[in-house]
């Protein structure tokens, strides 16, 4: 467990480095896909909560939850302890994360609205915590900009192996397909989830070092009051918007997900899940490639490609044929490989902007500047639940319940949902980004400025030890 002081531009990580750090991202992983796609029909459907109750729990909760991420970013931005600024915050929010989930996954039958809510707030506290202590972490481990890319495109890989896992682990164990049909399988799910947060939050804390980032002479403390410059930012504002966009895109899908293989393309509980296990392959192949693309084009200009690649992608999703396995596969691979480029890539982007932050106001805001982006990411995942449920209950008349028969019309109005909403959002996500002004070129320029800066900072606390130790008088 050790710290390291930040290097530049020519600092390379190594492997065992890189593994360690991605492998945090894995319980995340593993917990997302049961959180977005099976968690909300499990309570609207065997808990018997309604669609709309379910979705204005996870919606309320997130609102208020929006909050926390910007005061513990700026928590953690004042953070000084003798184990690190980030690495304490990983060990705070990992057995948080790891009681909501046991308490959500655990639950009896027969729970409430109150009971789903409690847990589902103590569940995204320690969400906050564990997500934005390790992406900041990840933002000063790599600090140039091609190797963000590469670090946050393997911990994306390895968020996409957690989700691979807890689809296919609970099938082999339960002898059987999991889904929200079975309360057994949902629970081993829930096992899984725990039983990796503990693993891996130990390896990332105990394998990697963290970086200190030097405080210039006068610097002063990051505060709130800091907040609105940050969202104004041109560079942060627009990523800021692109973040939603590409959250509600694919997000949308999620919720809807086994509705619509089921009811609507009349796939089988089994069938379904080997498609979204399918889709999440995509996302696991496909985003160190993605890295790959970036080195070519820039991460801007990559972000424009990959959501214009998507749109057609999932037009083309929902134009196969009932029932057809094999095409299905393939459009499932390609949406999932493609939608593998937007998170990680904006994430590595946010990192740039820190640096940016850093450089003009001499503050260190990285944790700040990430709880903005968890909290739209939180806006977009909370408004995916509470958009559809709503418009399939009241406006189509859609029944959740397992075995319920719905009307032509009903089926219609989802397969509208499913397509129309996400090939939108994410098309607007690809328009935001174009002309945006930090490439690489002038990131490179703002990167060599810092490094030269944080040598001064450095040699000047050097000098201050010293003469602290000699009990002489510090001559400048």
């Amino acid at each position: 467990m050790t710290t390291a002081p930040p290097s530049g531009a020519g600092r390379k990580l190594s492997a065992a480095t890189i593994a360690a750090f991605a492998v945090s991202a894995l319980p995340v992983g593993t917990l997302t896909t049961p959180l977005l796609v099976y968690l909300p029909n499990y309570y609207a459907g065997l808990m018997g909560i309604s669609l709309t109750a379910v979705g204005a729990v996870f919606f309320l909760v997130k609102v208020l939850d929006i909050g926390f991420d910007p005061v513990m970013g700026m928590v953690m931005d004042r953070t000084t302890t003798r184990i690190g600024r980030y690495r304490f915050w990983l060990v705070v929010g990992a057995p948080i994360l790891m009681l909501g989930v046991w308490m959500l996954f655990m639950a009896p039958p027969g729970v409430g609205q109150a009971y789903l809510f409690a847990w589902l707030a103590v569940l995204y506290v320690g969400y906050s915590l564990y997500v934005l202590s390790t992406v900041a972490w990840g933002a000063v481990l790599a600090p140039t900009y091609h190797l963000r890319s590469q670090v946050f495109a393997w911990a994306q890989v390895a968020g996409a192996s957690g989700a691979v896992i807890v689809l296919t682990l609970p099938s082999i164990l339960a002898g059987k397909a999991g889904g929200t049909g079975d309360i057994g399988v949902v629970q081993l799910m829930g096992w899984i989830v725990v039983i990796s947060i503990p693993i891996c939050a130990a390896i990332t804390a105990l394998g990697v070092r963290e970086p200190i980032v030097p405080r210039p002479k006068g610097s002063t403390r990051v505060e709130l009051k800091d907040f609105p410059a940050l969202i104004l930012r041109p560079s942060m504002a627009r990523l800021l918007l692109v973040d939603i966009c590409l959250t509600l895109g694919p997000g949308f899908t999620s919720p809807l997900f086994l509705f619509f293989f089921r009811q609507a393309r009349g796939y089988t509980l089994t069938e379904a899940n080997v498609l979204l296990l399918i889709y999440l392959i995509g996302s696991l192949l496909c985003a160190p490639l993605w890295a790959l693309v970036s080195r070519r084009l820039g991460k801007h200009k990559t972000l424009i490609a990959a959501a214009g690649l998507y749109a057609i992608a999932q037009t083309l999703v929902v134009t196969i044929p009932h029932h057809s396995v094999g095409p299905m596969a393939i459009g499932m691979f390609l949406a999932g490989g493609i939608a593998s480029a937007f998170a990680f890539m904006v994430r590595s982007m946010v990192a740039d902007v820190g640096d940016e932050v850093r450089l003009e106001t001499g503050k260190d805001q990285i944790g700040l500047i990430y709880a903005l982006i968890t909290s739209t990411a939180k806006i977009g995942t909370a408004s995916t639940v509470m958009i559809t449920y709503p418009l399939l209950q009241h406006l189509f008349g859609f029944n959740p319940a397992p075995g319920a028969v719905n009307t032509p019309e009903a089926l219609h109005g989802l397969v509208l949902i499913y397509t129309i909403l996400p090939v939108v959002m994410v098309a607007l996500g690809g328009v935001v980004m174009l002309g945006y002004k930090l490439t690489g070129e002038k990131h490179a320029e703002i990167r060599a400025a810092l490094d030269e800066r944080d040598a001064q900072a450095a040699l000047e606390a050097e000098k201050t030890a010293l003469a602290a130790m000699s009990g002489e008088p510090l001559v400048t």
